[in-house]
């Protein structure tokens, strides 16, 4: 693959071929009006070399462009020190081209023809080929000013990179906490009740389910069928609680791969538990599942139990709450969560865009 360095000394390069072109056939047109003998490759063999000399120069002033750079900070400075290099630079331009006129004009050297062609050049291209040289400077800074704004965008795109992974993984430090204390709450609650036997249970699903979560909190995204078994620990925990607690899981082996953000189901089910199956005696059973649907993944969660309160944004506690924005920065509005009434009972659905 060519690199960037090599692909301006291309472009460069054909600049000055280009320029050889024109310059030579402006020549020879000239010298047919005035009756000159010079053919047209003469003169582009000539034009050809005098101005691979600013090929020969353009390493230089990129050099010069980049070290005495024109801002503003140094605006007056950098303008002065390149009117100087300009100058210097195309009277050594015009020596040289002199200097090859002389050889292809006399075939040897001479000085008074030397000087001759000099002042010709001089007085008629020195403020052209001053122009160039400003022109070269303008497009190193043209590139500077490109490259440093593609870095600006890259550093800005990686910060806001940086601040959604911070801002998730607040998110998710706000749920352990929010889970953790609820299971604590429950085995505190079996303990008062002489429960000692479920109690112990509950700690030792809760510790298997810890240990799994912290495993796999590093991570954004983790397949669907891991998050299914996380929500199956935690499930596991409740039923130490709840015997009558049933739980169909329902979810294509197509699906299970497919990635998920990790623990996106966990508090979505938490709040099935608290909220609906939790607040009557005859709610008794949970459903959990996964369809493809129009390029979308769906995940459903419903639970018997009592629908949401008149406003629902009393039932959006900060599990809810936290899920939606999770999906909000992950997916950039394109994932989607609805809450609703179904079958005397209540289902949350995500839906994400297939990844």
């Amino acid at each position: 693959m060519i690199s960037k360095r090599h692909k301006t000394n291309i472009a460069l390069y054909l600049i000055w071929v280009v320029a050889a072109l024109f310059t030579s056939t402006q020549l020879y047109l000239k010298t047919l009006e005035s009756g000159g003998t010079d053919s047209w490759s003469k003169l582009f063999f000539i034009q050809f070399l005098v101005w691979n000399i600013w090929g020969a120069l353009s390493p230089l002033i990129f050099w010069l462009g980049k070290r005495f750079r024109i801002d503003k900070q140094t605006y007056y400075r950098g303008i002065l020190i390149h009117i100087a290099f300009a100058v210097l630079i195309v009277l050594v331009y015009l020596a040289l081209y002199s200097l090859i006129w002389n050889f292809l004009g006399t075939g040897s050297f001479s000085w008074v023809a030397f000087m001759a062609y000099f002042k010709l050049f001089f007085l008629n291209l020195f403020h052209w080929h001053f122009f160039i040289y400003m022109a070269i400077i303008g497009l190193v800074h043209a590139m500077a000013y490109q490259d440093e704004l593609k870095q600006r965008e890259y550093e800005a795109i990686e910060l806001e990179r940086q601040l959604l992974i911070s801002e998730l993984n607040t998110l998710k430090a706000k749920l352990s906490p929010h889970f953790l204390f609820n299971t604590i709450n429950n085995v505190i609650s079996t303990i008062e009740q002489g429960k000692n036997e479920v109690a112990s249970g509950m700690l030792i699903r809760l510790g298997d389910f810890l240990r799994t979560s912290l495993k796999e909190s590093k991570h954004k995204f983790i397949p669907l069928k891991k998050e299914l078994d996380h929500i199956k620990q935690y499930l596991e925990i409740e039923r130490f609680r709840n015997k009558a607690l049933e739980v169909v899981i329902r979810s294509s082996q197509e699906h299970e791969p497919l990635p998920v953000p990790s623990f996106i189901l966990q508090p979505i089910v938490e709040n099935a538990i608290k909220h609906g199956i939790a607040k009557s005696e005859y709610a008794n059973r949970i459903e959990i599942g996964s369809e493809l649907k129009a390029g979308f993944l769906r995940l459903y969660v419903y639970n018997e139990g009592p629908g949401p309160a008149q406003d629902q944004n009393e039932r959006k506690g900060i599990g809810l709450r936290n899920t939606t924005t999770r999906l909000e920065k992950l997916y950039a509005g394109k994932a989607s969560i609805h809450l609703f009434l179904v079958n005397d009972g209540v289902m949350v659905e995500i839906q994400i865009p297939r990844m």
